[in-house]
C-alpha cells in the first residue's frame, strides 16, 4: 500500500523510516526538495510536486509547523493546496499542533468522498526516532479504523472522538507541557539568583516527578529549535484567548520567548537548561 508523507522536517524525517520498515511504499514531498534526498531509497520515493505527492496515495499524512498549515492544505491566492488534489476515497491526516478552527477550515475545503483526521502528536524527535510517539486522533471512527495500522507504526494511537477533538486535546496537554518547559527555565533562574550550580539543581529535579521533562531538555541530540515551542505556545494562546483565561500559558510564552531571544543564532530546545538562556542580569555575572 502507498502512503504519502508531506513535510520532511525534524519529525517527518524520523517518522518516514518507520513506514518504510513496515513495508509501506512511501511517497514524500517537502517545499524544500533537498530535504527529501537523504530519505529516498527502498520503499521511499520523492514526488516532484505537491500535486504528484497527494495524488500518489490513498492516505496522505502531513507534518508541518502550524503557521504553514493553511497555505499547504487549502492553498493561498493562486497557489493550490492539498485539498485541491485529493482523490475520491482518500484520507488526509494532519499531525500539526493546531487551533481546532484550522481543522474546521480544512474540513470545509475537502472535496466530496474524501476524509480528514486530525492526529496531533505528543512526543518529540527522540520519540519519533524510537517509534514511541502518541497520536491523538479525531474524526470519523470508521475512517480511523482503516488507517490505524498505518499510524501505529509511529507508536501509540488513541482515538478521541469527532473531528477537532485531537486538536483540542493537544492544546489541553500543551498547557501542562509548556508550563513544565518554561518552569524548568524559571527554576534555573532562581538557581542563578541563589548562586546554585545548574548541575546540582537538575540532578535533584531528576529524582522526582519532573525526571522526564529534565531528561528531554538534557537530550543534546534533539535538534528541535526552541522557537518551535514558542510557536506552539502562540498557537495555543490564539486558539484559547476568547475561550478561557490561561495566565500560566501566557507567562510560559513570555519566558520561552526570552530564552529564544537570549541566544545568538538559533536556540536549541536543550538551551533551556544552559546558561545562555539565563536572564540578562545573571548572564552578565
Amino acid at each position: 500500500m502507498k502512503v504519502t508523507f508531506i513535510g520532511v522536517g525534524f519529525m517527518g524525517s524520523e517518522m518516514i523510516p518507520h513506514l518504510a520498515a513496515a513495508g509501506y511504499d512511501v511517497v514524500i514531498w517537502d517545499k524544500e526538495p533537498q530535504k527529501t534526498a537523504a530519505l529516498t531509497g527502498e520503499h521511499v520515493i520523492a514526488a516532484t510536486s505537491l500535486a504528484e505527492a497527494v495524488q500518489a496515495s490513498p492516505v496522505i499524512i502531513t507534518s508541518v509547523m502550524s503557521d504553514d498549515v493553511p497555505a499547504l492544505h487549502v492553498g493561498h491566492g493562486a497557489e493550490k493546496g492539498i485539498t485541491d488534489f485529493l482523490q475520491p476515497g482518500s484520507t488526509l491526516i494532519v499531525t500539526s499542533t493546531l487551533d481546532p478552527e484550522k481543522i474546521a477550515t480544512i474540513s470545509k475545503a475537502l472535496p466530496a468522498d474524501t476524509h480528514l483526521l486530525d492526529a496531533p502528536i505528543i512526543g518529540g524527535v527522540r520519540y519519533a526516532r524510537e517509534g514511541s510517539l502518541v497520536l491523538i486522533v479525531g474524526g470519523d471512527q470508521a475512517v480511523f479504523d482503516q488507517v490505524q495500522p498505518i499510524l501505529s507504526v509511529f507508536g501509540t494511537v488513541r482515538y478521541v472522538g469527532p473531528s477537532g477533538n485531537g486538536a483540542k486535546l493537544k492544546l489541553i496537554t500543551n498547557v501542562a507541557i509548556m508550563a513544565a518547559e518554561a518552569g524548568l527555565r524559571e527554576t534555573l533562574d532562581l538557581a542563578d539568583a541563589y548562586g546554585i550550580d545548574y548541575d546540582i539543581t537538575l540532578d535533584l529535579l531528576q529524582r522526582g516527578p519532573l525526571q522526564p521533562v529534565v531528561k528531554r531538555a538534557l537530550d543534546e541530540s534533539n535538534p528541535r529549535p526552541l522557537k518551535d515551542s514558542v510557536a506552539d505556545e502562540v498557537e495555543l494562546v490564539k486558539a484559547t484567548d476568547d475561550l478561557v483565561d490561561l495566565p500560566m500559558v501566557k507567562a510560559s510564552l513570555r519566558r520561552l520567548q526570552k530564552a529564544v531571544d537570549a541566544v545568538d543564532g538559533e536556540a536549541r530546545f536543550s538551551d533551556i537548561v544552559h546558561h545562555n538562556t539565563a536572564l540578562d542580569q545573571f548572564k552578565q555575572k
